[in-house]
């Protein structure tokens, strides 16, 4: 990750509501630390006197002990020695209390402010984007990262903190005791860093593939996770997923090399890391016999050389989780440099009658050409029907009003005005969506239709679930419309969640109405209860919808017949069945599929 990444990503943890880059520093992480510099500041502060205080009683013990070696040891100092010692311990498990405090207040803001701002990012890309990218790296990018981001602030930081300054404060105190010792105690220093150097690039090296890996991981166990149905159904088990059970093996056979490689130089490293008593002991006892040294001194480094290199392998750890979590911060960046959809809020909506007109509009799905050269008009208070085989572009065509897709060629306009040239609130605000595929939350049935108004009422509540002929089945439920209804509306039929959907929709009362095939997935008898639901719903409104079943259409002002994505034909019901060839060819399967039935024997008749 460059440092304009970083500095976009550390942006967008302070604020929200602006995406530009900025000039935030030269570090990885510095991005996001100077948006909470005050308790994080305070926490490296805190965590660098705890290091320096957790030397301090291995001095006062030492003092103690040449107090007691005198020849005539003066106790009162004895117990002064002791007192401050207490203290020094006391002040140290004080400062770090007050440092790993701060450090996790300073993590926790950040994590809500760069949470915030993803989740913020997600809802204002295109449609495009999601389909795109697998959800489990979206999820890893909104969960694991950003809470990762969490245990490297405030943990790994203090850690590396006392990691660098214990180290330097015991060598203070040993080189005022006796310069020769310390250069013992020190002298595998450098050997201890070039191993760690290796270690490190290595690492860092391999940060990548394990980052994909994980990526690959989270998209198929969530596929797996998705398609349980059919696995349970067609009793198949996970061994069925080749693209899983590769994965998994790939990721197995990944960390044992990694290992592999690594173990020999972990060993190395941790062993240095513990070698330098195997010179500061023979030199202190052959400075013993010499008669240079003192027992207190002597013993003073048989205690305080190990924390001179010992504290490298918290730094190491430190590092390693470092370079995971600038993976961690690409992967975010990876959402927040994601192109926004354009919008001009300072612009005034127009007014009047909500004409929706297709000029010459074209899309594309990467290379794929899924429009072309589409223009109609659904006049503001008529129903428009969208008609046509499967990837003709009608669904497409519906997703360009409110903007989930931008049009690559032509215009949209509504009321007369582009709409890229709409404030995108004002825009949305014109448009209630009812789709074939209806997504409900894990909450209440009235949580669930206030996200069309959040302020409505209980009786606004029950007029919309009356009118879409919903009000009995929600009353019947355990708490009326307090249930939770599940993830997706696990708990509600079909035709249940449809029924709510156009209420949610009755219950926004915009002037557009986009119905996406909204009875394609019912069975019959919810289906009449759909109809009646959406007749109530269309009333007054600018309604463009697509259908499959013919007979729900005839009556339509206008009906456009799609085919590979251009306009086949336009018009009544009677203007194309005698004009449109297409249009004749729908109604022919129509009609073949309406008479179509098995006889006792199984075959068709």
């Amino acid at each position: 990750m460059n440092r304009t990444q970083s500095q976009r990503v550390g942006q967008m943890a302070g604020d929200d509501k602006a995406d530009p880059p900025m000039d935030a520093g030269r570090h990885r992480f510095v991005g996001l630390i100077r948006h909470s510099p005050g308790l994080l500041g305070l926490a490296v502060a805190t965590a660098i006197l705890s290091a320096a205080l957790s030397v301090a009683p291995f001095w006062l013990v030492y003092r103690i002990a040449q107090e007691l070696y005198a020849p005539q040891p003066d106790m009162d100092q004895v117990w002064r020695l002791a007192g401050w010692t207490l203290a020094a311990l006391a002040l140290r498990w004080a400062a770090m209390a007050v440092s790993h405090t701060l450090a996790h207040h300073g993590a926790f803001s950040i994590q809500h402010r760069l949470r915030l701002a993803v989740a913020r990012k997600l809802g204002r890309v295109p449609l495009s984007f999601f389909s795109a990218r697998g959800r489990g790296g979206l999820r890893r990018a909104l969960t694991d990262d950003v809470n990762g981001l969490e245990g490297f602030l405030a943990h790994m930081l203090p850690d590396a903190v006392a990691a660098v300054v214990v180290p330097l404060a015991a060598l203070a105190v040993l080189f005022a005791v006796d310069w020769r010792m310390a250069l013992a105690a020190v002298a595998p220093l450098p050997a201890a860093l070039a191993a760690q150097a290796l270690l490190m690039r290595e690492a860092t090296q391999r940060a990548g593939e394990w980052n994909a890996l994980q990526l690959k991981i989270a998209d198929q166990v969530g596929e797996y996770v998705r398609g349980v149905q059919v696995v349970k159904s067609f009793g198949l088990d996970s061994r069925s997923f080749s693209s899983l059970a590769e994965v998994i093996r790939g990721a197995a056979a990944w960390v044992a090399d990694y290992a592999r490689v690594s173990a020999r130089g972990w060993l190395v490293y941790t062993s240095l890391l513990s070698s330098n008593l195997l010179l500061v002991a023979p030199l202190g006892v052959w400075l013993l016999t010499q008669g240079s040294l003192d027992i207190p001194t002597f013993f003073l480094f048989l205690l305080l050389a190990p924390a001179v290199l010992q504290p490298l392998l918290r730094l190491t750890f430190a590092l390693g989780e470092q370079s995971q979590r600038a993976q961690a911060l690409a992967n975010i960046n990876a959402v927040l440099a994601e192109p926004a959809l354009q919008d001009k809020p300072d612009c005034a909506a127009p007014e009047g009658p909500m004409d929706i007109e297709f000029l010459d509009a074209g899309h594309r799905y990467g290379d794929r050409l899924a429009l072309d050269g589409v223009t109609f008009c659904a006049g503001a208070g008529r129903l428009t029907a969208l008609v046509g085989a499967s990837g003709s572009g009608k669904s497409t065509l519906l997703r360009l009003l409110p903007r989930l897709y931008d049009v690559s060629a032509g215009r949209v306009r509504v009321g007369g005005r582009d709409v890229r040239d709409w404030p995108l609130d004002a825009l949305l605000a014109q448009i209630s969506v009812v789709f074939q595929d209806v997504f409900l939350f894990h909450g209440t049935v009235a949580d669930n239709l206030r996200l069309a108004r959040s302020d409505a009422t209980a009786a606004q509540l029950e007029s919309a679930a009356r009118a879409a002929s919903a009000h009995d089945f929600i009353m019947a439920l355990p708490l009326g419309y307090e249930t939770v209804i599940g993830e997706r509306g696990a708990r509600l039929s079909g035709g249940e969640r449809q029924r709510l959907s156009i209420a949610r929709a009755l219950l926004k009362d915009a002037p557009i109405l986009l119905l996406d095939e909204a009875t394609a997935s019912v069975d019959a008898e919810n289906e009449a209860l759909v109809q009646d639901a959406l007749s109530s719903l269309c009333r007054g409104r600018t309604v463009l919808m697509i259908a499959h079943r013919l007979h729900t259409v005839m009556q339509a002002d206008r009906i456009v017949v799609m085919e590979q994505g251009r306009v086949a034909g336009q018009g009544s019901h009677a203007e194309l069945l005698s004009g449109c060839a297409a249009y004749q060819a729908l109604w022919r399967d129509h009609e073949a599929a309406r008479d179509w039935r098995l006889d006792a024997k199984g075959e068709q008749a």
